[in-house]
């Protein structure tokens, strides 16, 4: 068999089993549960507003799009040790800072737990100089907010999130947490899944079409009138 079709149905397999890999995990998604309601409960967070430091925004995917999860420090029912709780999340690339003292009291749904520290190099380099972080941090990111943490603090991951447009804060939506669970669900929506899998079909479909006029071209193969 010639190179160029050995190669061909090669790259024609490749990209059949990246389509159906895709269109299996668009599946699973539509099957899978929301998340556990049991997870959450009413929570009361007071706000450090005494500390003069900024929010430490966490790099993230919700709802395939880029955002940044800004983390404000305070105290479920103004008591306890300090914990970090998800204020709000900004769209775009760049992080729109935000001082600690902006932050308000707030009652919300939320799970409370023990987020260690990720150790995922994928993203960017943590930069606690400038408050941003592409990999979650509990206790660096108390110490760059002046506390003296012995270990990972609890975050307060509410169910639900605000996530405000970075150009026009004024203008927000909210959406499902996915970072509201110990283990991060991943934040590609289903549909998002079958978009790549008919990408990956298109692009074998395209290969077929361009080695049957490759062939043609050469007097390989003639189509009958």
């Amino acid at each position: 068999m010639p190179l160029l079709s050995v190669l061909t149905l090669l790259s024609l397999g490749i990209l059949i089993y990246l389509g159906n890999w895709q269109y299996g995990r668009y599946s699973e998604k539509l099957d899978s549960d929301p998340i556990e309601e049991t997870l959450f409960k009413l929570v009361q967070v007071a706000p450090a507003t005494d500390n003069s430091g900024m929010a430490q925004q966490v790099y993230g995917i919700i709802d395939g799009e880029a955002v940044w999860r800004r983390y404000v420090p305070g105290r479920i029912n103004n008591q306890g040790d300090v914990v970090l709780m998800l204020w709000d999340a900004t769209s775009g690339t760049e992080p729109v800072p935000m001082p600690v003292s902006e932050a308000t009291d707030a009652e919300l749904t939320a799970n409370v737990f023990v987020r260690k520290a990720s150790k995922q190099g994928f993203g960017g380099t943590n930069q606690p100089e400038q408050n941003i972080w592409y990999q979650f941090d509990g206790a660096a990111m108390l110490t760059n907010l002046g506390y003296d943490p012995q270990s990972a603090p609890q975050v307060v991951e509410p169910d639900t999130v605000t996530i405000r447009l970075a150009s026009d804060l004024t203008r927000s939506r909210q959406t499902e947490n996915p970072y509201a669970t110990p283990v991060v669900r991943d934040p590609l929506p289903p549909e998002r899944h079958f978009g790549y899998a008919l990408t990956w079909w298109g692009l074998a479909l395209a290969l077929i079409g361009v080695y049957l006029a490759f062939h043609h071209s050469r007097g390989r193969l003639r189509f009958k009138r």
